[in-house]
């Protein structure tokens, strides 16, 4: 059964245990059921229903005499029916003075995107920091470092928009002198500021392959410097986790086992965000959800995730959101998300 082939007081019904089912945590039966719905239906009736959700793959029964709890596709159809909800004013108000204060400082922004998303939405905060490949080249420096042998270390300090600054330590097989290194960044400076990172390399590449034997030494350093990881292809934004704590007070996760597996995954930041960048690709707009076996990785099967992007002016360049378990609050997750990354792009861009 589609969700599309449900009645209209099957949805009704569907709506109601996920609502009971995430507020309570304890199988939903149809007396309880039956004193909560606005339209008065009788034990009975709803029971019929029960079974006609159950045969579509929404509920599941526990027990022979116990109620119904929701599936993964009963929460599909429920996250399709709340888009778009808001948070209460009072809640907007708290997270705009927990983050408008660091609105020039992107870094610490992000930092606080994540803490703050954790305590609003109850669950883990996350926040994908803007891959390397998508940050938009203001300023970068090369520096020679002591070297030893045939490790020759360069320290790379790269400033990008929007007002990010990294330092990072690449080690080449052959050696520049500072003078040849001062000169790669002048020309990467001249030539190519206000472009993104990826299309940069691109281009050099470009023009090595375009000029073969003819490529001067400064672009063959150039070329040099990018391919031993100045400015590493592929390669994720850091991951920031807040509140990973509040995950091991709910109930869903009793079992030991599974929560310290899914505590591992939520500690290997760069596949935790390989799963977020996934959650990106989707063609949808906005808010992004992924739920149980939705998420690639099998420690993740209890768990949903939700997710959306941030932006600097037009460019996608990174993206928070909130992980926790399917029992999740998602009314509150969902527009927590949301909430937030409009305000973080807003700031973002605001620079």
């Amino acid at each position: 059964m589609e969700q599309s082939d449900l009645s209209i007081r099957g949805r009704e019904i569907l709506v109601a245990v996920v609502r009971q089912f995430i507020a309570s945590g304890f199988p939903v039966g149809s007396k309880a059921l039956s004193e909560q719905m606005l339209e008065p239906l009788s034990p009975a009736t709803i029971r019929a229903v029960f079974c006609e959700l159950e045969d579509g793959g929404f509920l599941a029964q526990p027990h022979i005499s116990s109620g119904r709890v929701p599936t993964e596709k009963a929460y599909r159809f429920y996250v399709e029916r709340v888009r778009g909800a808001r948070l209460g004013a009072e809640t907007e108000r708290y997270i705009d003075q927990s983050l408008r204060g660091d609105a020039d400082r992107p870094e610490r922004l992000m930092l606080k995107a994540s803490r703050t998303l954790s305590e609003v939405s109850r669950n883990i905060g996350l926040v994908l920091a803007p891959a390397m490949e998508e940050k938009l080249l203001e300023h970068i420096k090369f520096i020679n470092l002591p070297s030893s042998g045939a490790d020759h270390r360069v320290l790379v300090v790269i400033v990008s928009k929007p007002d990010l600054v990294e330092n990072r330590v690449v080690r080449l097989e052959e050696a520049f002198t500072q003078e040849e290194l001062d000169h790669a960044a002048n020309f990467l400076n001249a030539e190519f500021r206000g472009w993104s990172l990826g299309t940069i390399r691109l281009e050099v590449m470009h023009r090595v392959e375009a000029e073969k034997i003819l490529c001067d030494r400064l672009l063959k350093n150039v070329a040099t410097l990018f391919m031993w990881g100045a400015l590493s292809e592929n390669e994720s934004g850091g991951l920031i986790v807040d509140g990973t704590a509040k995950i091991l007070e709910r109930p869903d996760f009793a079992d030991v086992q599974k929560i310290k597996q899914l505590v591992k995954t939520l500690e290997e930041k760069a596949k935790l965000a390989r799963i977020v960048e996934a959650c990106l690709q989707t063609p949808e707009a906005g808010v992004r959800i992924l739920i149980g076996r939705e998420i690639s990785e099998a420690q993740m099967h209890d768990c949903t995730l939700v997710v959306a992007p941030l932006h600097y002016r037009e460019r996608t360049v990174g993206a928070l959101g909130v992980v926790g378990p399917m029992r999740m609050d998602y009314d509150r997750a969902m527009g927590s998300v949301e909430y937030v990354a409009e305000l973080c792009s807003r700031l973002l861009s605001s620079n």
